[in-house]
C-alpha cells in the first residue's frame, strides 16, 4: 500500500471533523517561519522522523506535508513502512491555493 496525495478540500473536511487525524509538517523550522503552517499540525522535521514517529499514534490517520509534496510523500511512505494504515500527503502550496488559512508557528 502506498501513501496517496490527499485533495485539499478532503483534508480540510477531515481536519474539521476527524478526532483521529494527525497532520505532520515535515519542513524545516525556517520554512514554517517563512510561509506558515496548517493550523493544528505537529512539527516533525523529516530528518527527525525516525526518532519521533512514535509520537504519532499507530491507529491515527496521518497526513504529512511539506511545501510542494515531495518530502511529504517520502515521510508518508516512512509511516506506511512503519505499519501505519491510513497515510496521505500534500503540499502547503495546494492548501494556500484553496485560500485556506495558515498559522505562523506550530509545536
Amino acid at each position: 500500500m502506498a501513501a496517496e496525495r490527499i485533495p485539499i478540500p478532503e483534508l480540510k473536511k477531515k481536519i474539521d471533523t476527524s478526532k483521529n487525524l494527525v497532520v505532520v509538517d515535515v519542513r524545516e523550522p525556517s520554512e514554517i517561519k517563512e510561509s506558515g503552517a496548517i493550523p493544528g499540525a505537529v512539527h516533525i522535521p523529516i530528518r527527525a522522523l525516525e526518532k519521533r514517529m512514535s509520537e504519532v499514534p499507530k491507529n491515527a490517520e496521518v497526513v504529512c506535508y511539506c511545501g510542494g509534496g515531495g518530502r511529504g510523500s517520502r515521510a508518508a511512505e516512512a509511516f506506511v513502512q512503519a505499519g501505519y494504515k491510513k497515510v496521505h500527503f500534500c503540499g502547503l502550496r495546494d492548501w494556500k491555493k484553496e485560500g485556506l488559512p495558515t498559522v505562523p508557528s506550530i509545536k
